[in-house]
């Protein structure tokens, strides 16, 4: 899965014997590697990943691998690093009226987190990737909200709040979703900006770069997958 136009063209591109399928986004079933696949492009925003999520599911998906850009926020962090999510949090959530801490969503864990073996695979096939071309691969955890955040302020409270490694706006919702639908789930995050004032200029140069990674990403995943 991946939100936007960019984090999917590639994968799109390399699938054979495509079907396209119904459903409330672009939805394919093809094969990858010898591998059969069903890839999205949900969307951006919360209710765009989940609606994606369920579809994907209902498409065949026995687990789901979310590949797309995301804000830097750990100070150690910068353009380029990639984040393996390891526990996810609505950012944008606020039930403190109620005594809740913020980015609680009534009913609901305090946050998500991965199947770990899912996460085990990313991690390693995307050191074996990244690292040999001088980035950081690190797991951390991703906060998400229906908010561009292009503010300094702002990335200082997230870092104070929750801890996060990476701001964005689908993977918290896909973890809630796919932990109601019993689906595993990781979602890849590469850092295309720092989250600040200069967000808005960083975030579309580095797209294109993001968009092979992912493609990279994709292939690697494919050729460990059991064949049917």
């Amino acid at each position: 899965m991946g939100a936007m136009e960019d984090e999917v063209r590639l994968i799109r591109a390399d699938l054979e014997e495509i079907e396209e399928l119904d459903g409330p986004c672009e939805l394919l079933r093809g094969r990858l590697e010898g591998t059969p696949v069903v890839l999205a492009k949900c969307g951006i925003g919360k209710v765009n990943a989940a609606l994606a999520a369920s579809a994907m599911v209902q498409a065949g998906a026995t687990s789901i691998v979310f590949t797309g850009v995301a804000g830097a926020v750990a100070s150690e962090l910068g353009i380029g690093d990639v984040v393996v999510g390891n526990k996810f949090s609505q950012h944008d959530a606020d039930d403190t009226a109620f005594g809740n801490p913020i980015g609680i969503i009534p009913g609901e864990p305090p946050f998500w987190e991965p199947n770990p073996d899912l996460s085990a695979a990313v991690l390693d096939a995307l050191r074996e990737l990244e690292e040999p071309r001088g980035h950081q691969v690190v797991a951390g955890p991703i906060v998400s909200g229906d908010q561009f955040i292009a503010q300094a302020e702002k990335v200082a409270w997230l870092r104070a709040t929750f801890g996060a490694s990476a701001v964005e706006m689908e993977g918290a919702a896909l973890a809630q979703a796919a932990s109601h639908l019993g689906v595993p789930f990781a979602v890849v995050r590469i850092l295309s900006d720092s989250a600040d004032g200069d967000a808005v200029a960083d975030f579309p140069a580095f797209l294109n770069d993001a968009a092979h990674r992912g493609r990279d990403l994709a292939h690697a995943l494919a050729k460990q997958a059991p064949r049917t």
